[in-house]
């Protein structure tokens, strides 16, 4: 005759096994908050750096812009974007025929229309163009959006967390800027 004992648990043993998966289960949930909070305070404390290329053709007109954006979540729902680049017009043999300068700052009012698909409609209620902007209707029709160089106007953009210290931009059509944040700014 064989004799099975079964060992019972001990008290410790006991403790540890329940403890373990609550012990796990707190830390997940610290952590879901901790990132929860981390994505609702993205990207609003640090200001972005990003460059665009644009190029746009219509009919028998070709242009293309190439140009740097500063973005900054300025607080109370108020956005500031600043534009600073080179546009080209191009004729049908593809030679440039002219060079324009753009440097302006555009004031954003803003609405999160969605924070699932992380959506913003922008109106700009100012646009401060430098002295040296040359961008007339004609090139920045081709290559802005209307609230770019019109004030009042509005359009609508996904500002999409990339990463730990970047924004991607786009527009209904495409992405068109990959800013970087720097927290030295």
């Amino acid at each position: 005759m064989t004799n099975y004992k079964k060992k019972l648990p001990t008290v410790k043993t006991i403790i540890l096994i329940t403890a373990f998966p609550i012990v796990i289960l707190l830390v997940m949930i610290s952590c879901e908050l901790f990132l929860r909070k981390d994505k609702d305070a993205f990207p609003v404390k640090f200001p972005c750096h990003g460059n665009m290329i644009i190029e746009a053709q219509y009919d028998n007109q070709r242009a293309r812009m190439v140009t740097s954006l500063y973005f900054s979540f300025l607080g109370k729902n108020k956005i500031l974007i600043s534009l600073s680049g080179t546009g080209y017009l191009y004729n049908n043999k593809n030679v440039v025929v002219e060079k324009k300068t753009l440097l302006r700052n555009i004031y954003y009012d803003s609405v999160q229309e969605s924070k699932a698909t992380e959506t913003y409609s922008l109106t700009s209620r100012q646009i401060n163009i430098d002295s040296v902007d040359d961008f007339d209707w004609r090139i920045s029709s081709l290559l802005l959006m209307n609230s770019f160089f019109l004030t009042g106007h509005t359009d609508t953009l996904v500002l999409k967390k990339f990463g730990d210290n970047a924004l991607l931009i786009e527009n209904n059509q495409s992405p068109f800027t990959l800013c970087v944040f720097n927290k030295n700014l």
